[in-house]
């Protein structure tokens, strides 16, 4: 039988990963949980507060015969690799129908650019009669739940992600910088966000402990395989799974705002002011249906800073991103990440009508490349050999060996 388990809130500011919680689920659990592919790794607001680093849930299809003992294992899996005393609040949710699935696309798309209750959520489930885990304050349920909503009928991308030896987790990722490079320009555009030209950095590595080791993004399951194993590493991995996911969609930016605290979408309006304060971050003054509203580029966003520096009084933008909380001294302002320039005030030659878009460096996991535009999917990939590797059978490659 087939089942869906939604798994959210198992890291902290100090290490593990929920993704590499799923990896261990496929690898420890076989043969009596079978883990199927492609598990979704499912990308919510970012601009929530309180989320997990990458605010990411993962739902996993399996097939099992005994779905109580499958629930018993995945919570003593989960219960084992979330880190709890790290602050970590871990949630299981675990759905016997997928046919029901579709119950759970609302939730899905409230999660994505706005602020969910978890006791609405709780009261959701019990109501239809999930078996749940909570773990720490259980806020975890939340992003569980709302994992069960996506699928590949929705815009998505894929990820290979290779997870490091537990010996190795803290120290330094030892990754061949030029394999990278060389990686990239073969596989483009393929894969994304690879390498970052204008500060000479390898993106596809994260800096902290937790256990990943690199994470290859890419339009088929096929194009990050592949690249990966163009990639030098000087370290022995412990596997590797590739996911499907809504990462690099813009999937929490389809709504119009509604100036709503921590939400994200977009906002129409013409520009009336913009200047330049202290660290290089521009601000803008927009006019909209609404009223007046205050938007931010800030530097670490690169291209887009210096871009929005060059709008002027009377263009006409769609600014998106996410409303940060307003202070006493600061009132409500709109982070941008993207803005599209929709018409030009009088005597412009400095910008162009168009999409402009942050450095990669800076990209959210949910920001869709520019090549993204016009090439979305909504089809499912066939499944392909290696999507999931737990036995480490490549060979250590040197860099020295090139």
């Amino acid at each position: 039988m087939r089942y869906l388990v939604g798994i959210d809130d198992t890291d902290s500011s100090r290490g593990y990963c929920t993704t590499y919680l799923a990896y261990r689920v496929a690898c420890d659990l076989a043969p009596e949980v079978e883990v199927l592919p492609y598990p979704r790794l499912v990308r919510l607001n970012p601009n929530i507060p309180f989320k997990t680093r990458g605010n990411a849930a993962v739902c996993l299809q399996i097939e099992a015969d005994d779905p109580d003992l499958a629930f018993e294992r995945i919570s003593a899996k989960v219960s084992d690799l979330s880190d709890v005393e790290g602050g970590a609040n871990s949630g299981v949710v675990f759905l016997t129908d997928p046919s029901l699935a579709a119950r759970f696309e609302p939730l899905y798309l409230q999660t994505l650019s706005g602020l969910v209750s978890p006791h609405t959520v709780r009261r959701f489930l019990k109501d239809n009669g999930l078996k749940t885990l909570e773990l720490g304050n259980g806020m975890g349920l939340v992003g569980a739940a709302s994992s069960l909503g996506f699928d590949e009928r929705f815009d998505h991308t894929y990820e290979l992600i290779a997870y490091r030896k537990r010996e190795f987790w803290g120290t330094r990722r030892l990754i061949d910088s030029a394999s990278v490079k060389e990686m990239d320009a073969t596989t483009f555009p393929h894969t994304f966000n690879n390498y970052d030209y204008q500060k000479r950095k390898v993106l596809l590595a994260p800096h902290g402990p937790d256990p990943v080791f690199a994470g290859v993004r890419g339009d088929s399951p096929e194009s990050v395989l592949s690249a990966f194993e163009m990639v030098v590493r000087e370290e022995p991995l412990e596997g590797h799974m590739v996911y499907v996911s809504n990462q690099h969609t813009d999937a929490h930016l389809r709504e119009e705002l509604k100036w709503k605290v921590y939400s994200s979408g977009w906002l129409d309006g013409t520009v009336e002011d913009v200047s330049t304060g202290a660290g290089g971050h521009v601000y803008i003054r927009l006019k909209s249906a609404r009223g007046r509203h205050a938007a931010a580029a800030y530097e670490p966003t690169g291209d887009l800073r210096r871009t929005a520096k060059l709008l002027r009084r009377g263009d006409r933008i769609r600014a998106f991103g996410g409303i940060r909380r307003g202070t006493s001294l600061h009132p409500a302002i709109l982070n941008m990440e993207r803005f599209e320039l929709l018409s030009l005030g009088a005597n412009r030659d400095s910008i162009v009508r168009g999409v402009y878009i942050s450095s990669p460096r800076a990209n959210r996991h949910l920001t869709k490349p520019l090549i993204r535009y016009g090439h979305e999917d909504h089809v499912k990939s066939e499944v392909v050999n290696g999507w999931l590797d737990w036995a480490a059978r490549r060979p250590l490659v040197r860099a020295e060996s090139r």
